[in-house]
């Protein structure tokens, strides 16, 4: 009876500061995530260059919208508010004392993240579209969200919100989940590539490749997205193996379990997007599944490298 006065208790205890900043870390996780997808649209109708001046756009600083300036205008008015809202929220958690100190480090890498990101967007732009500016700007966007989500996490563990951390990951789980990281970072940036240099039909037909033999050249731009898709399906397999070595660790094995479920609908997306010759929607349904594979696979590796409670 007395435990469930506790758990009655608690409900009605009104949530610790540590929470309130993490439920908003998150929430602005969220909106950079709409961000990214909203980017994927923008480079999906061919908006990037609709709007190239900044913060004007044809000399107006709200201008005539029509469909492909709207996107690219709707995109950076939200990126400006994800950077402004990131720094009321930064503010906030270092002037509490309980809090400031341990989250300094997080806060100053996703201020840098953010920096560059900022910067990356005004640059992809002045190089009409450069390949390796929209890959790197893409990249460093994900990277920016995902530092939020840890940065939210973290909070939470602060305020005792996020119960005990169970054991060590093994050598070999904390092994295997770092494999997968590094193979969805290379995964990230070869399909930024592949969407910069639209070379999402030069190769149509899988595991053939235009002229019919399963192993084509792996030259040129149809040899990236020959390449793009092998990394896909070697990611797939070894998040499977990483999720099965993990199976005794709940934690871990949860969040690597959710990542498999997101690469295989990725790859089931990506097959589609080249089918239909690269509608819209599916593009930006691949751009969200890949965000939040990124998210996932991220907690996945925190948590195999954190130390256990004490």
């Amino acid at each position: 009876m007395a435990a469930f006065e506790e758990i009655a208790i608690a409900a009605r205890r009104p949530p610790s500061e540590a929470r309130r900043l993490a439920r908003a870390f998150f929430a602005l996780a969220g909106l950079t995530y709409a961000l990214i997808v909203l980017g994927a649209l923008v480079r999906a109708h061919g908006a990037g260059l609709a709007c190239p001046d900044w913060p004007l756009c044809f000399g107006d600083v709200i201008p005539q919208l029509d469909f492909k300036v709207a996107f690219e205008f709707g995109h950076r008015v939200v990126a400006g508010s994800v950077a402004l809202l990131f720094a009321g929220l930064a503010w906030t958690t270092l002037r509490r004392p309980a809090l400031g100190p341990a989250l300094r480090p997080a806060l100053a890498i996703a201020a840098l993240l953010l920096a560059v990101q900022i910067v990356l967007g005004g640059l992809t732009v002045l190089r009409l579209l450069a390949t390796w500016t929209v890959t790197s700007h893409l990249v460093t966007g994900n990277a920016f969200a995902l530092a939020l989500v840890l940065i939210g996490r973290r909070l939470l563990a602060l305020g005792g919100e996020a119960g005990a951390a169970g054991r060590a990951a093994s050598p070999l789980e904390r092994g295997a989940t770092s494999f997968v990281a590094a193979l969805l970072a290379l995964q990230l940036v070869l399909g930024g590539l592949v969407s910069s240099s639209y070379a999402g039909l030069v190769c149509p037909d899988w595991p053939t490749c235009m002229n019919g033999e399963y192993f084509p050249t792996f030259s040129g731009i149809q040899g990236l997205h020959v390449l793009h898709r092998t990394v896909a399906y070697t990611l797939l397999a070894a998040l499977l193996a990483a999720a099965v070595l993990a199976r005794r660790h709940p934690a871990l094995g949860r969040w690597l379990a959710l990542a498999s479920a997101l690469a295989l609908a990725q790859v089931a997306a990506g097959v589609v997007n080249v089918l239909l010759r690269l509608p819209v929607e599916i593009t930006a349904l691949h751009s969200a599944l890949a965000a939040a594979l990124v998210c996932t696979l991220g907690i996945s590796l925190q948590i195999a490298w954190r130390r256990p409670a004490a």
